[in-house]
C-alpha cells in the first residue's frame, strides 16, 4: 500500500480507522466520505475567497496605477506650466522697451500676466479629472488637490513678484536714463577742452564724479584785457541734488560775470554766488569755492576763497599755499569775502583741486592726503600742465586701487609763460 499523507492518516485515526489494511465498516465509511466532502467544500470556499481577494486586489492595484498615472501627468503639467510661466516673464523682462515709454512697459507686463493666468487656468481646470474623463475618489484626490492648490498659490505669488520686479526694473531704467541726462547736462558745466591755451597761461584739467552726477565743477572765462577768470567749486555730497546746486552756482557765476563785465572781482563773484546758493540750498547744501582772476599785463593773480582747499603755487621748485579766508557758499545770507593778489612769474605752476583728491582712500582706509599731493605736484610742476595733471591722476588712481571713489575728484593745473 502506498504511503498515506500524515494529515489524512491523523484524520482516519480520529474516525476510528487504526488499521488501514482492512476496509472500514459501513458507518465508518460514511463518516470518512462526509469528512472528505466537508474538506472539499472548505477548499472550494477558500479558493473562491482567494479568487475574489485577488480580483479585488487586481482592481484596486489597477485603480491605484491609473491614479498614479494621472498624478504623474498632472505634476508634469505643473512643471511645464512653471517653465512656461518663467519663459513668459523672462520674455517680458528681457523685451527692449524704452524706459521713457511707460505705457508700453505697462502693456508688456499686462500681456505677460494674462498669458500666465491662462496657463494656470489650463492646468488647474483638470485638477479633479483623471485620464479618460474618470473622476478620482474623494480620498485620493484630497491630498493631491491640496498639493496642487499649494503650487497654484505659489505660482500666483511668483507671478505677482515678477510683475513687481518688472515695474521696479522699468522705474530703475527710467531713473538711470534721467541720471544719464543729468550727467550729460552737468558735463556741460565743465570745460570740455583738454588743454586751454592762452598767450600767457596754459591750463589742463581733470573731472571725475563719484556717482552719475557729482557736486564738483569748475569753469573759466575770458575777461577784457586778456584776463582770465577761473572758478573751482565743490558742493557737499554728490548725486543729483548736488548736481542741481552746481547748476545754480554756474548760473549765478555767469550772471555775475555778464552784468559786472570788466569790473568783476573774485570777492564780488563769491558774494553773488553765495546769495544764489543760500536761496537754492536752504542751508542744506553748502559749497566751497575758489575764484581767481589772472592778469597777464600786471603779472598777478587775484583770488578769493569760500572755505575751499587753498591752491598751490610752485616757483623755483619751492611750493606754497595761496591762502584766503571765507565761509562756504550758502552758509549765511550776508557772508563777506575779500580778495588778495599775488605776483606771478614766468614758469610758475598753479594747482586747484577739490578735497576728493586729498581725501581719496585706499583699501586700507588711508587718505591720499595733502602731504602726498604737495610732494607730487612739486615734483611735476616743471612739466607741461597736461603731463602734471596726468601724473597726479595716475598717482591717485594707483593709490586708490580697486576701491570705489567716495567723492568727486577735480583738479586744474596751470603754468605761467
Amino acid at each position: 500500500m502506498a504511503e498515506i499523507d500524515p494529515l489524512l492518516a491523523r484524520q482516519l485515526r480520529r474516525l476510528g480507522l487504526e488499521d488501514l489494511g482492512e476496509p472500514p465498516d459501513k458507518e465508518t465509511w460514511h463518516k470518512v466520505v462526509a469528512r472528505i466532502s466537508e474538506h472539499y467544500r472548505h477548499v472550494a470556499d477558500d479558493r473562491s475567497l482567494l479568487t475574489r481577494s485577488l480580483d479585488l486586489s487586481t482592481n484596486e492595484m489597477g485603480a491605484l496605477h491609473r491614479q498614479l498615472l494621472a498624478e504623474r501627468d498632472r505634476l508634469r503639467s505643473v512643471v511645464v506650466a512653471i517653465g512656461d510661466a518663467l519663459t513668459i516673464f523672462h520674455d517680458a523682462a528681457s523685451s527692449q522697451v524704452e524706459p521713457s515709454r511707460p505705457i508700453e512697459v505697462g502693456s508688456t507686463i499686462s500681456t505677460a500676466k494674462r498669458r500666465f493666468a491662462s496657463k494656470l487656468g489650463e492646468l488647474f481646470s483638470l485638477s479633479g479629472a483623471a485620464p479618460g474623463g474618470a473622476t478620482q475618489d474623494a480620498a485620493g484626490a484630497s491630498g493631491s488637490d491640496e498639493a496642487i492648490n499649494e503650487v497654484r498659490v505659489q505660482l500666483v505669488a511668483l507671478g505677482d513678484r515678477l510683475v513687481q520686479l518688472l515695474y521696479d526694473t522699468a522705474e530703475k531704467a527710467s531713473l538711470k536714463k534721467q541720471l544719464e541726462v543729468a550727467r550729460a547736462v552737468q558735463q556741460m558745466l565743465v570745460p570740455s577742452e583738454d588743454v586751454i591755451e592762452r598767450p600767457s597761461l596754459r591750463l589742463a584739467s581733470h573731472f571725475q564724479p563719484a556717482a552719475e552726477c557729482g557736486g564738483d565743477w569748475w569753469t573759466f572765462h575770458d575777461l577784457p584785457d586778456g584776463r582770465l577768470l577761473t572758478v573751482v567749486g565743490d558742493v557737499t555730497g554728490h548725486g543729483i541734488s548736488s548736481a542741481i546746486i552746481t547748476g545754480a552756482a554756474k548760473a549765478a557765476c555767469d550772471v555775475a560775470r555778464t552784468f559786472a563785465r570788466e569790473a568783476i572781482s573774485p570777492a564780488q563773484l563769491l558774494r553773488v554766488m553765495n546769495c544764489s546758493i543760500f536761496e537754492a540750498g536752504q542751508q542744506k547744501f553748502l559749497m566751497t569755492c575758489a575764484a581767481c582772476v589772472f592778469d597777464p599785463a600786471a603779472g598777478s593773480l587775484t583770488l578769493a576763497n569760500a572755505g575751499h582747499p587753498f591752491p598751490y603755487l610752485v616757483r623755483n621748485n619751492a611750493i606754497r599755499q595761496l591762502a584766503a579766508q571765507g565761509e562756504p557758499l550758502g552758509a549765511a545770507s550776508s557772508a563777506e569775502y575779500t580778495s588778495s593778489t599775488v605776483a606771478l612769474e614766468g614758469g610758475d605752476a598753479l594747482l586747484w583741486f577739490t578735497d576728493g583728491v586729498t581725501e581719496c582712500e585706499n583699501e586700507s582706509s588711508e587718505q591720499f592726503s595733502e602731504k602726498r599731493l604737495r610732494s607730487l605736484f612739486q615734483s611735476v610742476a616743471a612739466c607741461p600742465p597736461e603731463e602734471a595733471r596726468d601724473a597726479i591722476v595716475e598717482a591717485v588712481s594707483r593709490f586708490r586701487g580697486e576701491r570705489a571713489l567716495d567723492d568727486d575728484v577735480t583738479l586744474v593745473v596751470a603754468r605761467v609763460r
